[in-house]
């Protein structure tokens, strides 16, 4: 019973010596392109990446990211009751996102990555600045207009569809660990309000973290 049950643990240990992958963690923050008026778009993601063949690996992570932008639609003297002047959004977003990962150069110091993912909305809010009358007792004609914030949150998708591709410098620091300095284009077909105006947006990001890699030698350098 001790003899098989010694050859079942190094069966085991001799499977997760031999394994080929990595697996890691980074955040950082992104700036939205395009013209959006947008604050910071924080970005937090864990992964694990498998090696299929030689510098290529597959695999998955989960991503979680906040976007806050504002977009102006209307300005000027041509506007009328009801139109929307600006909207602003704010809104979180869970991605479940398949990656495949490259390594470049015998060490493998540089990867680039694609990856495609769907998200689920954690919550948001949104506003819709309109162009309103304002008016007299009743029966009267507008006294004037005021621009009155109109909440649209129903407007905000409740899943999204995301593109990222990217490149990364590993930075070895001894045995299997490594520091990871990613930047990656993001997008958004889909974009990040439904209705009239969608709102399609993009992104690069920089992130910093920390990933463990199983190497074919003890000590990688």
């Amino acid at each position: 019973m001790k003899r098989k049950l010694l050859t079942v643990v190094f069966c085991c240990f001799s499977v997760f010596s031999f394994a080929q992958g990595m697996f890691g963690a980074h955040a950082g923050l992104g700036f939205t392109g395009g013209d959006f008026s947008s604050k910071l778009t924080p970005s937090v993601e864990g992964y694990y990446l498998h090696k299929i063949i030689p510098h290529l690996y597959a695999g998955a992570g989960l991503l979680f990211q906040h976007h806050s932008i504002s977009k102006d639609l209307n300005s000027g003297s041509s506007i009328s009751y009801g139109d929307v002047i600006n909207i602003s959004t704010k809104s979180s977003y869970l991605f479940f996102s398949p990656k495949v990962d490259v390594g470049i150069d015998y060490r493998q110091y540089f990867h680039v990555h694609a990856s495609m993912g769907i998200g689920v909305s954690m919550g948001g809010r949104q506003i819709s600045q309109t162009h309103s009358p304002i008016w007299t007792p009743p029966g009267g004609p507008p006294f004037g207009a005021d621009t009155i914030g109109v909440n649209t949150s129903y407007n905000i998708p409740s899943s999204l569809t995301r593109f990222g591709f990217g490149i990364s410098e590993r930075i070895p620091t001894g045995r299997y660990w490594n520091i990871m300095l990613s930047q990656e284009f993001g997008a958004m077909p889909g974009g990040l309000s439904k209705g009239l105006t969608p709102m399609a947006a993009s992104y690069f990001c920089f992130t910093i973290g920390i990933m463990h890699k199983y190497p074919m030698v003890f000590v990688e350098y």
